[in-house]
């Protein structure tokens, strides 16, 4: 599966989860928060590849918690190695 996320549209944390879970087609029962979103990403049922454009506007409109969502994001990659690729464009 590849899912292609523009970052330039996420302006909330809410918007944030909401686009991955949507992309993703993340479980119901998924938290909304960091500590989901890498277990969602380290557990995925299918191979899958995601590409985040403008992952600078992330940073610019969520601000910390942007960066940590991109940290969060690089470790579950690194975890999930073969199983998960993120392109950060």
């Amino acid at each position: 599966m590849t899912v292609t996320i523009d970052c330039r549209d996420i302006r909330t944390n809410e918007e944030f989860h909401k686009a991955f879970s949507s992309q993703l087609r993340l479980p119901g029962f998924y938290g909304e928060n960091l500590d989901a979103l890498h277990d969602c990403l380290t557990s995925l049922p299918q191979k899958t590849t995601i590409n985040l454009l403008h992952t600078e506007s992330l940073i610019h409109n969520l601000g910390p918690y942007g960066r940590a969502a991109i940290n969060a994001i690089a470790h579950a990659e690194r975890e999930n190695a073969g199983w998960l690729q993120v392109n950060m464009m």
